[in-house]
């Protein structure tokens, strides 16, 4: 995006941006607000929504930005609305206006099909939904699968320090154990899983999630957790306005 700051301009990046968007399964409305913003709005029917804005609308004059996430908010007052920026990242200065702004994720370029899904996916969560045992990021890695004398190698979807989604086409039955290996900076060490939940791709159970599996650590050391809890925390921040 080269007009930093142009509403008009910028309008047409995101209308592409929202064919990626509803590539993944998510419906959305391109949005023309007051003044000539654009927005791209993101309602599944529940309680949660996902408004994406331009991160070059940083730029923008003095209290236009502000007004924009405000006209936005308005749209519906009873009903919880988080906002993303998407584009290439900004500099701090930027961010600092975003955030005031109150845009609080970010989908800075060059971006991942997984990992839009996941902000999304974050966005659109309900308020007061229970605590996860642990925080968990995208952290994009291969992990080493064994069940039944066969090891094959799999990608991550997103990783906790108790468990990990497993990206795959034949997903194991929510009870089945396996072992891993799993991608901890540059070392693989092995633990025991059990398969939480299955997504396989012709009948998704989720549709808010790819073709794969949940599974829960059982038995993973207690350094190789620590490390992979730090590994999230890191990637998080990044994912932060």
């Amino acid at each position: 995006m080269k007009a930093q700051g142009n509403p008009s301009l910028l309008a047409a990046d995101l209308r592409r941006f929202a064919l990626r968007v509803e590539a993944l399964g998510y419906p959305v409305a391109h949005l023309e607000l007051a003044g000539g913003a654009h927005a791209l709005l993101v309602d599944r029917g529940g309680h949660g929504r996902a408004a994406i804005l331009p991160a070059g609308y940083a730029a923008l004059a003095e209290g236009e930005l502000e007004r924009t996430t405000r006209a936005l908010r308005g749209l519906a007052p009873s009903r919880r609305l988080t906002l993303l920026a998407w584009g290439p990242a900004p500099g701090p200065s930027a961010r600092r206006r975003l955030r005031d702004a109150g845009i609080e994720l970010a989908l800075y370029e060059p971006l991942e099909p997984g990992v839009l899904r996941f902000q999304v996916n974050r966005a659109l969560a309900p308020g007061g939904a229970p605590k996860r045992r642990a925080l968990r990021a995208p952290l994009d890695g291969e992990i080493a699968v064994r069940w039944r004398f066969r090891t094959r190698p799999a990608r991550v979807y997103s990783m906790s320090a108790s468990g990990a989604f497993i990206l795959s086409n034949e997903p194991l039955r929510p009870g089945r154990r396996l072992q891993l290996e799993v991608p901890v900076g540059r070392l693989r060490p092995r633990t025991q899983a059990r398969v939480v939940l299955a997504n396989p791709p012709a009948e998704r159970v989720h549709a808010d999630l790819p073709p794969g599996m949940a599974v829960a650590f059982e038995g993973l050391d207690g350094a190789s957790a620590a490390v992979i809890h730090r590994l999230v925390e890191e990637r998080l921040a990044a994912l932060a306005v």
